[in-house]
């Protein structure tokens, strides 16, 4: 009798199970099949189960002859677990060499008008830092539109105003928060516990905000706008990561629809890469910071 031979052609896909415990498996359910006498057709089916049972992990389907087919759900990766693996690959990456660091960002933003329609911003930003910590900033043209179809119909409907306000038009500027004198940034810890303390250390003692409030801050400038090695970047990761508050999710999408495992509180969030570690994106509900490019470069800003 070959049943074995048949469930290796009925799944050929299905992983090895271990040998030891699928021969003493196998062993306990045919032996007692064939003294009660079931037929041959009932024995392999009974022995194709006890593959089944054995085999750990993934999707496995285990077709009955003459039956339904039986499935189980394939194992979903952990978030904390694919953002950690992120966060190692990141730190394993050397500093860098060049004389500036560049970082090119696409920031969404939205605006919620009084007639009832969202208007969204989009503009190309370039920040430079030279090692002597010198910043430079070059920005493109807003382009401004309604920012769905039903926007668009609701924006004529209210006569097409303007779609930027104030004096300003469309020249949108931004606010930087930088909330660290610790420098250089390019020596702080690349141990999240070492770093937190490190930080801590500039922590207002107002009480305007809560630690948790102030760190999240603190590492969105450290992230987005200061020359942090790959190792600080990857510490903060894993020090957002372990705050009371915090989640990690997995198959987040930026404003460009690129998905990767973020860290989120609230309604923030920090998108990250899961094969590289690299930071693709730092959004809220109405602002978004599509990271394009970031690290140093031999490359100079233009005067």
């Amino acid at each position: 009798m070959k049943e074995f031979q048949l469930i290796d052609e009925v799944m050929p896909d299905v992983p090895p199970a271990d040998p030891a415990r699928a021969m003493a498996l196998r062993a306990r359910m045919l032996g007692g099949a064939r003294r009660r006498g079931l037929p041959a057709w009932s024995r392999m089916a009974l022995a194709a189960a006890a593959v089944a049972v054995v085999l750990t992990g993934g999707f496995v389907v285990a077709p009955m002859l003459g039956g339904p087919r039986i499935e189980t759900a394939a194992r979903v990766p952990d978030p904390a677990a694919v953002l950690g693996t992120a966060a190692d690959r990141l730190a394993a990456r050397p500093p860098g060499e060049g004389a500036w660091w560049r970082r090119d960002l696409l920031r969404h933003s939205r605006t919620r008008t009084a007639a009832g329609y969202t208007v969204e911003h989009r503009i190309e930003e370039v920040l430079w830092v030279n090692r002597e910590g010198r910043r430079h900033t070059d920005r493109g043209q807003v382009t401004t539109q309604p920012l769905t179809p039903a926007d668009e119909q609701a924006w004529k409907d209210a006569g097409s105003p303007a779609l930027c306000q104030g004096s300003d038009g469309c020249d949108i500027g931004r606010t930087y928060f930088i909330p660290l004198t610790l420098t250089p940034v390019t020596s702080l810890p690349t141990e999240a516990g070492a770093l937190k303390a490190e930080m801590l250390k500039e922590f207002p003692a107002d009480g305007a905000d809560s630690q948790e409030s102030w760190l999240w801050a603190s590492a969105k400038w450290m992230l987005l706008d200061a020359e942090s090695t790959p190792g600080t970047r990857a510490a903060l990761y894993r020090l957002l990561a372990g705050l009371p508050g915090f989640r990690v999710a997995d198959g987040v999408t930026d404003a460009e629809g690129r998905a990767g495992v973020a860290v989120e509180y609230g309604e923030q969030r920090i998108i990250i890469d899961r094969d590289t570690g690299e930071l693709l994106a730092v959004q809220d509900e109405m602002t978004s910071y599509v990271v394009r490019r970031l690290g140093w470069t031999d490359e100079t800003p233009r005067d």
